[in-house]
């Protein structure tokens, strides 16, 4: 891939999702929040990947991946008017099916296509198959971590932000009770990302993106995490427990054990 190849995806990304225009202010603000969550994810995949030292190319295809991973996030909500994937579609599978239905990704050779089309599909499942080839492996891994680095300042935003001036599709349509089953925690304390299944409210899905932690790969999303202090700030919008001081603690000794190990 070159530089003109990208620029030219780029375009068409903006020129795209330009076609999926919302007149209700309130509709057109939930798909504004996910181009500028695209452009951050962007942002933040190319800052691991070159912090990783990687080629200027994989950093091309890797910005690719992460400029698309969310394309079907666009025709999901102008069809269901959500961005909970239960409720509607696999959003991931919309974005390869936009690709594919436009031809997006046919300049690209058979290699670089089919590395950015399975790190698509496999960026929001709750694990990575253990059959995926090391190029492959590389490229979901990173789009995982950078996916995940701007969903918690979007939540962090979100709930930083007057009750009233919350945008709920964010909220995944989950309760607003402050509880957390302690059950959600054990969880967490087993020391491995959550799924979505069983969650009640917006607090336990905090709870859940803490545990995003333990499905970080590799350790510049983890120190920018660190930096950004992420779990931190979400916990902070949480009411002040012992359990959430445990969890916290549990998470940090997490991160500052695989820092120092390097």
């Amino acid at each position: 891939m070159n530089d003109r190849q990208l620029n030219s995806f780029q375009d068409w990304f903006k020129q795209h999702i330009q076609t999926f225009h919302e007149t209700d202010p309130l509709h057109q603000r939930s798909l504004d929040m996910k181009e500028k969550h695209t452009f951050r994810v962007c942002a933040a995949i190319d800052h691991i990947a070159s912090a990783l030292g990687l080629s200027a190319n994989d950093i091309r295809v890797a910005t690719v991946t992460a400029l698309f991973h969310d394309l079907g996030r666009f025709p999901q909500y102008q069809k269901y008017r959500t961005f909970r994937d239960p409720d509607s579609e696999n959003h991931a599978k919309l974005s390869l099916w936009e690709l594919n239905r436009h031809r997006v990704l046919h300049s690209l050779d058979v290699n670089e296509r089919q590395c950015i089309s399975r790190a698509i599909i496999y960026h929001n499942r709750l694990r990575l198959p253990d059959i995926l080839d090391p190029h492959t492996l590389l490229h979901s891994r990173l789009i995982r971590d950078a996916d995940k680095v701007d969903i918690l300042r979007v939540m962090i935003e979100q709930f930083q932000t007057e009750e009233s001036l919350r945008n709920p599709v964010i909220s995944l349509g989950l309760g607003t009770e402050t509880a957390v089953r302690d059950e959600i925690y054990d969880r967490l304390f087993e020391g491995k990302a959550m799924g979505y299944v069983t969650l009640k409210s917006t607090d336990e899905l905090k709870v859940l993106q803490m545990s995003w932690v333990f499905d970080i790969n590799f350790l510049p999303t983890l120190a920018l995490l660190r930096e950004q202090n992420a779990f931190g700030r979400l916990a902070a919008t949480m009411p002040d427990t012992a359990m959430r001081k445990k969890a916290l603690d549990f998470i940090y000794e997490y991160m500052d054990r695989r820092l120092q190990k390097g």
